[in-house]
């Protein structure tokens, strides 16, 4: 069984309004002001009366029935006497409220309000609290992602390794090759320079102060021959 639905005025002139657009196809509608006086209409005349949850009324499926039918007769020309006078032939409608029972209807109608109010206001928590999941889930993802754009690409250990093996021999051909340049630098050094006493009549070659020029040879053209180097593998 469907669990019955109620309105306030507001809320109720808007559902007449609504559905009646939508079964007539145009966009007239009815102001709240204007339900609110038929229906008192209706109690003043003994005809139909409307419920009260705490003093204020509310209303339901029957009561939306008969605005609907209020609603297109008086599209249709009909004066609000006739379309009254036809209606308890049309609905079977609810009478006044009589002394003894009003509690216990009012009680039951009360209770019947908060049961839907607390499914209608249940219902909007859980869309609001999958909002918020969702956009939470959303952030993080768009985070991780900003984060993961910012890391360096993962180092294959291959490539790592041929890294050092070139490294390695491109050190070794530059050293070999400074090697080279200051044994050639040495040898055109002037002989008082090379040479060294070993006794009265023989010289021989002062192999500590080739050692110094070479150590400061190649000190003194590393970066050179590194931007050779360099400049000749951009060239390739």
């Amino acid at each position: 069984m469907p669990e019955e639905k109620f309105w306030k005025i507001t809320e109720f002139a808007q559902k007449i309004s609504k559905d009646m657009q939508d079964k007539l196809n145009d966009s007239k509608g009815v102001h709240y002001n204007t339900v609110d006086k038929w229906f008192k209409n209706l109690e003043s005349k003994g005809i139909h009366y409307v419920n009260r949850v705490a003093g204020e009324k509310v209303y339901d499926e029957l009561d939306l029935k008969i605005g609907h039918i209020i609603f297109e007769r008086r599209r249709a020309n009909w004066s609000l006497d006739a379309i009254f006078e036809a209606l308890p032939n049309i609905l079977e409608l609810r009478p006044m409220n009589h002394e003894g029972s009003s509690d216990e209807s009012q009680v039951m109608t009360e209770s019947q309000m908060f049961a839907q109010l607390k499914k209608d206001f249940g219902s909007e928590m859980v869309k609001f609290r999958e909002s918020i999941l969702q956009e939470a889930e959303r952030l993080v993802e768009e985070k991780t992602q900003v984060i993961k754009n910012q890391l360096p690409e993962p180092e294959n250990k291959e490539q790592k390794r041929k890294a050092k093996r070139d490294d390695f021999v491109t050190n070794m051909r530059l050293s070999m090759q400074l090697d080279k340049e200051a044994a050639e630098a040495w040898s055109k050094q002037p002989e008082s320079v090379r040479m060294k006493k070993a006794g009265w009549f023989r010289k021989e070659e002062d192999l500590l102060a080739r050692e110094q020029f070479i150590r400061d040879y190649k000190i003194a053209n590393m970066s050179r021959i590194v931007r050779e180097a360099y400049d000749d593998d951009n060239n390739k």
